[in-house]
């Protein structure tokens, strides 16, 4: 079941209507305007992720999505999971380096090697003294 309506939410057809229905506020998807059974929600995921894949793919944003990609289901989960993967890692770079530079901003003496402007004091016990 799932197969078909992936097929439907893919065809130009839905996806006309899916980019009319977020236009325009008078057309609807289905009769009921709430209360969506698991059908409805399933199609409405596959037509919205279908619509944002043939987006990506119009402005070419990742050489790995294709028009095969998107038709075939077990490549295109398949490149969903990459894509995940991909956004997940580069939002865990980007809030290490705002963590790395917040750290940065509340300790300006700390030089790029690691040393610092401020004095160096070294502790010992009377017994480690040398002379």
């Amino acid at each position: 079941m799932e197969n078909e309506l992936r097929k439907l939410s893919r065809s130009t057809e839905y996806q006309n209507l899916y980019n009319a229905v977020k236009e325009c506020n008078g057309i609807q998807f289905f009769r009921n305007v709430s209360n969506f059974s698991g059908l409805q929600k399933t199609f409405l995921y596959w037509v919205s992720t279908y619509s944002m894949l043939f987006q990506e793919l119009a402005t070419m944003e990742d050489k790995f999505l294709t028009e095969k990609v998107i038709e075939d289901d077990i490549r295109c989960d398949a490149y969903l999971i990459y894509r995940k993967n991909k956004h997940t890692d580069f939002w865990k770079k980007h809030r290490q380096e705002e963590k790395l530079n917040e750290i940065k901003s509340r300790h300006p003496h700390q030089h790029k090697s690691g040393k610092t402007n401020l004095i160096s004091t070294h502790f010992y016990r009377a017994d480690q003294v040398k002379e």
